[in-house]
């Protein structure tokens, strides 16, 4: 390059004189970056130099040793398996013998020993429970050592559960209503269900009285479920004091006075100890909705946004994808809006349990209670539900009312009857002078509740003839000296055709998790059918069961540091729909646990039998959606059933759509079959690790 000054003395290049010619612009830019003298450059060109060298030569020894470490742990899950196979078709080959075969069987399997360092295979047969295989080694890498990174570990343990001692949490949900009283093929359904369970024990118990590794439990269900086999009932989740929203609800308080105090709740456990000779059987009313499809623990705690939050249409569910997700979808989309503020429902005394009292229903037959004259209060008479023994459609009938004569109400509603009558009389007076639309006493709470319960006010309808609705309610006098209510619960209760109040409360209680196979044996064969489904409790009861929140807290915690080697499963048997009593009652229905219809128990709206029914299918659905979030194996049966709503929703609730997860059995045999492919899925070899 020759230079020159110009007139202003700078020098500069005369291109025109250089022997150097450029063929094109990027020569021209790599011959003034490479006779830079510039220091920075310089360093930066080597350093990037050495990133994009270590880059792709990591990228080769990652591949390289992914490969390899892949080979190895599918040859390792094979030999494993192998082991577990030997074992248990030959349980006489010693340990030495078992691992000889392995190593073998990993050797015929692995392709890239050669590669591998300082290599080891060792299996660990000391734990009865598991084989443990795991590999020692490293590679050599290619292109990393520039770095100083000379070889990559391959180590790696596998575990894999031996059949039979898989750790297993079951839950047996089995339908116990009454049509399982009736045969098919000339045998019992209740029978054959007895069966099954002894088949599925049989295989996953394997002729031993105990496991360490399994604990089985069984939940009974039909309009009720009997919660009376927790180890604890007491005030840490059982509404003992009545704080819970609807403990309650359906009594008033009259006090020593005669004085109606709508401020005071009455007491379940008290109005028991009110009723010679009757004991709480152990049923439970549902929680008001959502806390009915939530297992938010009875002695914790929620909020108004974790409400929100639980019945939110999930994510995982896209509209259209297949019949099965969409019937998931729609059971949260189509979901009731609350029935109360979000606030209240989360209020933590509604997280308790409320006892079932059923109360006594009117019973009154026309040479009882119909009378008039200067005997009766007012004047008027006391009328029983609307065309007594007429049983026209559209009419509220006294049959239908299906606990009455628990307490036959001529013992406190006929003037002869002494002092009940002369305690009952002060109520109906006050009850008609407060809704009839001319009477002369204003009680504005008074009036309100039995609006609630249906009594049309400001009619003389309202004052004569739905004093039946008024009597429902009349739970007697509070006594101060003995703490319980006289003049009607203890007026020679009748225990006949299974009225009181434990009516309905059929279902044997929940047995709790055991690891004794006779404890469940004996527990399902003394299973006996009555009532209707609503396999919704069943489920929800099922989920507690398992959860180790209170009441039943046998089910391992996510505390425990064993917590990842249970796998916890329920099964969920039925032979029916889902169904709500259509009684015809003043309140649309039976008592059931979920409430009268009448009550909107079950979300805003929810006032018709055909309204609750079908919620109760949503409502098992998003509790089986809960349950598969949170890692449960969910298996359902249908038996003897064709209905194609019910099978709709049951393949829906189950893990997958079909076997093992879902069985509809014709009969017996097939459910038998059920109850076996379902012990043998949840025990068979699996890698746990």
């Amino acid at each position: 390059m020759h230079a020159h000054q110009n007139d202003s003395g700078v020098k500069r290049c005369d291109p025109c004189r250089s022997p150097i010619r450029y063929g094109n612009a990027e020569k021209n830019l790599w011959q003034r970056f490479k006779n830079s003298r510039d220091g920075n450059i310089a360093m930066l060109f080597a350093f990037m130099t050495m990133v994009l060298f270590l880059f792709m030569g990591g990228a080769v020894d990652y591949a390289r040793w992914n490969g390899v470490r892949a080979d190895m742990i599918e040859s390792m899950d094979a030999a494993s398996l192998a082991v577990a196979q030997l074992a248990q078709a030959d349980p006489n080959l010693t340990d030495a013998q078992l691992i000889t075969y392995g190593e073998k069987f990993f050797a015929e399997n692995f392709k890239h020993d050669t590669d591998v360092n300082a290599f080891s295979l060792n299996f660990d047969l000391a734990d009865q429970r598991v084989i443990s295989t795991c590999v020692v080694g490293n590679l050599d890498t290619l292109l990393l050592g520039v770095a100083g990174i000379t070889t990559l570990d391959v180590d790696k343990c596998v575990e894999i559960t031996r059949k039979g001692s898989g750790r297993i949490e079951l839950a047996l949900v089995l339908d116990v209503t009454g049509s399982m009283d009736s045969s098919i093929g000339g045998k019992k359904k209740i029978n054959s269900l007895k069966d099954a369970v002894t088949e599925l024990l049989d295989v996953m118990y394997k002729g031993s009285p105990t496991s360490n590794n399994l604990k089985i439990g069984v939940v009974p269900f039909n309009p009720y479920i009997n919660a009376g086999g927790a180890n604890s009932w007491s005030d840490a989740w059982a509404d003992t004091n009545a704080d819970a929203l609807y403990h309650g609800a359906r009594f008033f308080h009259v006090d020593e006075t005669g004085s109606i105090d709508m401020t005071k709740k009455v007491n379940h456990f008290t109005l028991f100890d009110s009723v010679p000779g009757a004991d709480w059987r152990g049923c439970v009313e549902s929680r008001p909705y959502p806390l009915d499809e939530l297992d938010v623990p009875s002695n914790g705690s929620t909020t108004s946004g974790a409400l929100n939050t639980a019945m939110a249409t999930p994510a995982i569910y896209v509209s259209g994808t297949s019949i099965y997700d969409q019937r998931n979808y729609d059971a949260f989309n189509d979901a009731p809006a609350f029935a109360l503020p979000a606030a209240t429902i989360a209020n933590s005394d509604n997280l308790k349990f409320v006892p079932v009292f059923h109360p006594d229903e009117p019973d009154c037959s026309s040479s009882a209670c119909n009378y008039g004259g200067s005997g009766s209060p007012n004047g008027a008479w006391f009328d029983d539900p609307d065309s007594d023994g007429n049983h026209t459609s559209g009419n509220v009938e006294e049959y239908d009312y299906r606990n009455r004569s628990f307490i036959s109400d001529y013992r406190y509603t006929k003037s002869n009857q002494g002092t009940p009558y002369l305690k009952y009389g002060p109520i109906v007076s006050h009850f008609r002078q407060v809704v009839d639309p001319g009477g002369s006493i204003s009680d504005p709470a008074f009036k309100a509740y039995m609006e609630s319960l249906g009594v049309k006010t400001n009619t003389t309808h309202g004052r004569n003839r739905q004093e039946y609705i008024m009597r429902n309610a009349y739970v007697g006098w509070w006594d101060l000296a003995t703490s319980t209510y006289d003049f009607k619960y203890d007026l020679s209760p009748s225990f006949s055709s299974g009225r009181g109040p434990n009516h309905r409360c059929t279902a044997a209680p929940i047995l709790p998790l055991t690891n004794v196979r006779a404890d469940v044996e004996t527990h399902v064969n003394a299973l006996s059918p009555d009532g209707s489904t609503n396999s919704a409790i069943g489920a929800m009861w099922g989920w507690r069961l398992l959860s180790n929140e209170a009441p039943f807290t046998e089910g391992i915690g996510s505390s425990d540091p064993d917590f990842a080697d249970w796998q916890k499963a329920i099964v969920i048997m039925t032979d029916g729909e889902n169904t709500v009593s259509n009684y015809d009652t003043h309140w649309d229905s039976g008592l059931g646990a979920n409430g009268f219809a009448l009550e909107s128990r079950m979300g805003a709206n929810m006032t018709s039998r055909t309204d609750m029914r079908n919620e109760i299918d949503n409502k098992l659905l998003r509790i089986c959606h809960r349950m598969k979030d949170e890692g449960y194996l969910v298996y359902t049966i249908m038996f003897g059933l064709n209905d194609a709503g019910t099978e709709r929703a049951f393949r829906s609730c189950a893990t997958q759509p079909n076997a093992p997860y879902f069985y509809n059995a014709d009969d017996g045999a097939d459910l038998e079959e059920a109850f076996g492919d379902i012990a043998a899925d949840l025990v068979d070899l699996h890698v746990s690790k």
